[in-house]
């Protein structure tokens, strides 16, 4: 009995917020846009989908971070677990992991399958300038596959095509903000002004449909696949798996920020949705309910999109003071501000000046718009002559394998391979810093990663020493196994060490290895790993 009065209220949630069926779907992919690429670019257009609809600024793409496996997965409404789509360069013939179904042709279903199953008289078509893209679907469902060489060129040939003749779905993919991404790094000035570009190409498809009477009648989804770090992606940083997420058409809520997680494989669901379709069974996304105006959902959505300030500098470790200036892509906004890591209050009128070590959190404010945080940790640290490492990391995990790198303000992530990490194997850590003269020291933290699974451990005990000839050491702080965790159960920990303004040339950071995996560990008894980026002096 309880299973029917559940299958029942289900049955009523789901009539209740059913959305009329939509004359038209046009998906707009732009691959590489981060979040910051639509804060901080000048997107006009971008924005005026944003009013007329709801976004998403925390969507998540699929691991990795890549091309192929997220646009395989935004349109095939699954993971790579399901869809093997799992590198660039996949194909029917070059795959690892297996899909969990295949048509005849060796392709998991696609939106485009499931439109062509249950809409056999529809009009569908794929605009694309990334030659690998189209390998992801099967052509047989797709009425017009038009590759261009380059973006401007796409929107050439998708624009006449989709007021001309008014397709049930179309799928138009610019490459141009990933390009620009790899070739002048992520958040460069090159990158923001990429973004632009693309987004006056979509002004032109806007003003077409609405000179043509269609834009209201026409749902329209804006998505990414993946943002950036430097010059690349594919690693598990936010930065590059959190993507927008943009919907505006016929029954979607508008100027609206959308609260639920959103799923970026849930793009395929939500279109199936829109044309009152059943998604395949192997697909394991799910319509964004809350998007759609007769969802009780939707009424959790009250917030409105405002673009977060962009700051002048980045977080970082500094040497010399610095001075930050803030803006934001709205000309009535107004920008508040802390230096504690509090709520912003201060209003900013001018740049700041940041001279000791601080966290500065700002934010965008226009009468009831609040934008999310733009947050710069600033760190002054000592500044440093020399440093020599007393024993060797592995060959394997070396670093840049010079001193300074301990120093230079490059920070590893939760990934034991990026470049800035030193490992040591069953070995301590023990380095010496020469500041040149005598320099007064506040505190001194050391960064390590703790990730078990893979032998990586805390170290036993940190141990801080000082000396003026570099020769006779003398302790002055320590701290022992039990005072050694993260506060915030991150992998990367940050171990401080307060020292009160203690005068000194030289310092000596020594970190014990715990020496062996403990007991009941799956490596019990084996070499255990002490893995070290950073030591900052303050």
């Amino acid at each position: 009995m309880k299973k029917i009065i559940f299958l029942i209220s289900l049955l009523i949630i789901i009539n209740s917020c059913q959305q009329e069926t939509s004359k038209r779907v046009i998906l707009l992919g732009i691959d590489g846009l981060s979040t910051d690429g639509l804060q901080y670019a000048k997107t006009p257009n971008l924005n005026k989908l944003i009013a007329d609809g709801a976004l998403s600024l925390k969507a998540r793409g699929v691991m990795p971070t890549v091309s192929a496996p997220n646009w395989g997965s935004m349109l095939c409404g699954a993971g790579p677990e399901q869809h093997g789509m799992t590198k660039n360069g996949w194909t029917t013939t070059n795959y690892t992991v297996e899909a969990t179904t295949k048509d005849e042709d060796g392709y998991f279903p696609s939106i485009f399958t499931v439109i062509r199953e249950q809409m056999p008289e529809s009009k569908t078509a794929i605009f694309y300038d990334w030659g690998r893209l189209i390998d992801l679907y099967n052509k047989k469902n797709i009425d017009v596959v038009e590759f261009s060489n380059g973006y401007k060129e796409v929107y050439k040939k998708a624009i006449p095509y989709v007021i001309e003749k008014k397709p049930d779905f179309a799928f138009i993919y610019a490459g141009h903000v990933d390009e620009v991404g790899h070739s002048d790094q992520h958040g460069s000035p090159e990158y923001y002004k990429s973004v632009e570009e693309v987004d006056a190409e979509i002004g032109k498809l806007l003003k077409a449909l609405n000179d043509n009477n269609l834009y209201d009648e026409t749902h329209i989804i804006v998505i990414s696949d993946h943002g950036g770090v430097g010059y690349g992606h594919g690693g598990e940083s936010m930065a590059e798996i959190q993507v927008p997420w943009i919907i505006k058409g016929p029954g979607i809520i508008q100027d609206r920020l959308i609260e639920e997680p959103v799923n970026t494989y849930n793009t395929a669901c939500s279109i199936a949705y829109l044309f009152g379709l059943s998604q395949h069974d192997h697909w394991i996304g799910k319509p964004v309910l809350g998007v759609f105006e007769k969802s009780e959902i939707s009424r959790q959505n009250q917030n409105s999109y405002l673009p977060k300030p962009k700051a002048s500098i980045k977080s970082g470790i500094h040497t010399e003071s610095q001075k930050v200036s803030f803006t934001v892509n709205d000309h009535d906004a107004e920008i508040r501000y802390s230096l504690d890591g509090s709520v912003p209050n201060k209003i900013y009128s001018e740049p700041i000046i940041l001279e000791n070590t601080t966290i500065v959190n700002a934010v965008a404010v226009k009468g009831n718009k609040k934008s999310i945080s733009t947050v710069v940790e600033f760190t002054r640290v000592v500044s440093i002559k020399d440093v020599s490492l007393l024993n060797k990391p592995s060959a394997k995990y070396p670093a840049e394998y010079n001193g300074l790198s301990l120093v230079d303000g490059k920070l590893g992530n939760d990934d034991y391979s990026h470049s800035a990490w030193m490992g040591f194997e069953g070995e301590d850590f023990e380095a010496v810093i020469d500041f040149g003269a005598l320099k007064k020291i506040n505190k001194i933290s050391l960064r390590c990663l703790e990730l078990t699974g893979s032998w990586i451990f805390l170290p036993n005990q940190v141990e801080i020493l000082t000396s003026n000839n570099g020769k006779k050491f003398q302790s002055v702080s320590s701290l022992g196994k039990s005072e050694i965790k993260s506060p915030d159960k991150r992998n990367t920990v940050k171990i401080v060490l307060e020292l009160n303004g203690i005068e000194s040339r030289f310092i000596k950071v020594r970190a014990k290895n715990i020496g062996v995996c403990p007991k009941g560990h799956p490596g019990e008894g084996g070499k255990a790993w002490l893995f070290v980026d950073e030591v900052i002096v303050e």
